[in-house]
């Protein structure tokens, strides 16, 4: 079966790992540029076509048959070529309930507002009216009479309970944009966000910051890919194809990054889980040595902490496209959120835990030096830890129980020997 994704770029596209999981496809990827579109579909050279930015809706117009959803949404995103006819669906709309209903973020009544007017936002729009949802579409211009401009929603900004981001503001290579101001959002409960890459955009990190339930398009793209794999193959796929999709991208894809008070174990425990999973392990503090040319305790001494926080920021930076690696954190690395929000991009974040009671003073760490120092640093950073965490793992017992806590918490599998 010859099946592929036709867009243009595609230098960050996850489709052809998706499908070759779910069915073991010939994927291929089709970077056409726009004076190429009319003579690939006019060829019919494949058994099936997802189709991304720019060309959910201007394929249509090569289709000889559009489903019934695709149409009133106004966008296709999956083709399929049934002996030479051509018939355009839409999953994206499939896919987006699915990452809402993994997040359980509830939309049944909820003023809603959906940034973006394009093909993507028309597929949200289908999904949150089977939903239930009171929303808005929100675009830069009013260029159709059901959107509003980004000026009217911040003049209502207090009716909104979820904002779902359907552009591309903050995708890589941009990781750095936002696509809404949050502060100006009173009544917020949930954020959701198709983009998939980074797998934790700025607008998510700035969300669970405020304690908001958060969905990443990861998900959308993995379950739209599902449902657009039944239409290609006819057959009733497995769905917990979808989790174990997910998954197996996330192991692929997404650090580790241990954080927790120091003496908690985070560099004992980042070796036995590197090992144990095959993972390079990345000591955060020994790269920020490794450029000071001297010890931390020296840094703070001479160039004081502020430096010392810009420095692991900058490492932070270096580190945010993620991998297969196991990032240990020295304990004040929370004290800087945009060194979190890099951290966090594309990793899990495991808080080791460790009481007070176990936890030690030395010498060598400039802001714990004494008992007292070190108790008032754990009430301080506590609420930080808690914050910036996926999950937490228990360090006060075996460190062999506190590995296996965290394989079980982050999905991680034990490398094959």
């Amino acid at each position: 079966m010859k099946l592929g994704l036709i867009g243009y770029p595609l230098g960050h596209s996850w489709s052809k790992p998706i499908h070759d999981f779910m069915i073991g496809s010939d994927y291929q990827m089709f970077e056409l540029k726009p004076e190429e579109l009319a003579d690939f579909m006019t060829k019919k050279d494949f058994d099936g076509l997802n189709v991304t930015i720019p060309y959910k809706q201007k394929v249509m117009q090569y289709l000889d048959e559009i489903d019934e959803t695709a149409a009133k949404i106004g966008a296709v995103n999956t083709i399929v070529n049934h002996d030479g006819i051509l018939k355009g669906y839409n999953t994206d709309y499939l896919g987006f309930m699915e990452m809402l209903k993994r997040n359980q973020i509830d939309v049944r009544n909820k003023k809603t507002a959906v940034l973006g007017s394009g093909g993507a936002s028309r597929a949200v729009a289908a999904a949150l009216t089977i939903l239930g949802a009171d929303f808005d579409i929100v675009s830069r211009k009013a260029e159709r009479e059901d959107t509003i401009l980004y000026e009217t929603m911040y003049e209502r900004s207090d009716d909104y309970q979820v904002i779902i981001n359907t552009t591309p503001v903050g995708l890589a290579p941009h990781p750095d944009e936002m696509p809404v101001d949050l502060d100006r959002f009173g009544r917020l409960e949930a954020v959701a966000d198709i983009i998939a890459n980074p797998l934790r955009s700025r607008l998510l990190f700035e969300a669970g910051c405020r304690h908001l339930k958060t969905a990443g398009g990861l998900e959308m793209l993995v379950a739209q890919a599902w449902y657009a794999d039944l239409l290609y193959t006819g057959k009733q796929l497995d769905p917990q194809l979808i989790t174990a999709c997910l998954e197996e991208l996330y192991r692929d894809r997404r650090s580790i990054v241990l954080i927790g008070m120091p003496t908690a174990g985070k560099t004992t425990v980042s070796a036995l889980l590197g090992e144990v999973c095959g993972r390079d392990v990345i000591e955060m503090d020994d790269e920020i040595v490794e450029i000071l040319g001297t010890s931390i305790k020296e840094c703070f001494a001479e160039k004081g902490e502020d430096y010392f926080r810009w420095l692991e920021q900058e490492v932070a930076k270096d580190l945010r496209s993620g991998g297969r690696f196991v990032i240990s954190c020295g304990g004040g690395v929370i004290k800087n959120p945009e060194t979190m929000r890099f951290l966090s991009e594309n990793s899990i974040v495991v808080w080791l835990k460790r009481g007070i009671e176990q936890l030690f003073a030395t010498d060598s760490r400039p802001l714990s030096s004494n008992a007292d120092a070190l108790r008032k640093l754990y009430e301080e950073r506590k609420p930080l830890y808690e914050l910036y965490s996926d999950v937490s793992a228990d360090n006060t017992g075996d460190i062999g129980d506190t590995v296996a806590e965290i394989l079980r918490k982050t999905g991680e599998r034990k490398k094959r020997i």
